[in-house]
């Protein structure tokens, strides 16, 4: 089994300063924001073309 490399942590760029009042984002603010956002399907769903919508099926036999 292959060992996998582990991640290396970028060290902040001496040249880039930073503005005055701003302070970078915190891993707390991304995964605060990251849990607000809606849930997604992590893959593409299947269209339903079984059932009550079917266009192929006579829904009128469902009321007689």
């Amino acid at each position: 089994m292959e060992r996998k490399d582990l991640p290396k942590i970028i060290q902040a760029d001496s040249d880039q300063i930073m503005m005055a009042g701003v302070a970078p984002v915190s891993m707390g603010e991304r995964l605060d924001w990251l849990a607000e956002q809606p849930m997604q399907p992590c893959r593409k769903q299947k269209p339903l073309d079984i059932g009550f919508w079917n266009p192929m099926r006579k829904q009128i036999e469902m009321f007689d």
